[in-house]
């Protein structure tokens, strides 16, 4: 048996400690010296929603509220997912439900500057096709989905289906008009998880992003103003 030493871990030397630099965070989307962080607020679409809306006539788009650093990433979960795949009653065995063609192919829907009706509010801010809410450590993300889908609460796909006009272009299409679009969520176990969709809306992301803009300008003025009184 070797009567050697077991070896050690080598140590951080101590001349290098003090030159270590402070962390920072490196989310772009927080900025700890204001005390503030941004929500994004993206458009998305799909060949699906097409495919289903075109035959009501109505335009159809998801409207999306997330603090993860690219949209793209739930772009990409609404593609795995198959969000809005499925048309039917929860109820219904999964053989029952009509299967939208080509529910599986989103992308996002950028927002463009040249669309807007003037400059962007304070607080608001236009990247790379999306919108950009500032506002401070206190007010959560959660708030600011609450928020957004408030204000487009009249615009919403449920709504429009369950009015007269949404029943009547139901039934022109061939659709249950007692059906709604529909998600399988695959679970750990044997059964999945058939889900109701929301946040879909009738509204063209570059049309109406100057009403959006407004409308979110008013909708979230009472959490902005909280950045303001900030010191």
């Amino acid at each position: 048996m070797s009567k050697s030493s077991p070896k050690k871990a080598p140590s951080c030397p101590s001349s290098l400690e003090n030159e270590l630099a402070p962390l920072r965070s490196r989310n772009p989307l927080v900025n700890p010296a204001k005390g503030t962080h941004r929500v994004i607020v993206y458009a998305a679409g799909s060949r699906g929603l097409i495919n289903f809306a075109r035959p009501l006539g109505i335009p159809l788009y998801k409207i999306g509220v997330t603090s993860s650093q690219d949209p793209q990433r739930r772009v990409e979960d609404l593609r795995r997912k198959g969000y809005a795949a499925l048309w039917g009653r929860q109820e219904q065995p999964l053989d029952q439900l009509v299967r939208i063609p080509q529910g599986h192919e989103w992308c996002l829907s950028p927002f463009r500057a040249a669309d807007l009706d003037g400059a962007l509010p304070s607080g608001v801010h236009l990247v790379d096709g999306h919108l950009e809410i500032e506002v401070p450590f206190g007010v959560t993300v959660e708030a600011i989905d609450r928020a957004v889908h408030a204000l487009l609460a009249r615009r919403s796909l449920e709504q429009f289906l369950k009015s007269d006009e949404g029943q009547k272009r139901l039934v022109q299409a061939g659709l249950d008009p007692t059906g709604q679009l529909l998600t399988r969520y695959t679970l750990m176990t044997r059964i999945d998880r058939i889900s109701a969709v929301e946040e879909l809306y009738l509204i063209r992301p570059q049309r109406d992003l100057g009403k959006l803009v407004r409308g979110l300008s008013l909708a979230l003025a009472p959490f902005m103003a909280k950045g303001r009184e900030r010191v």
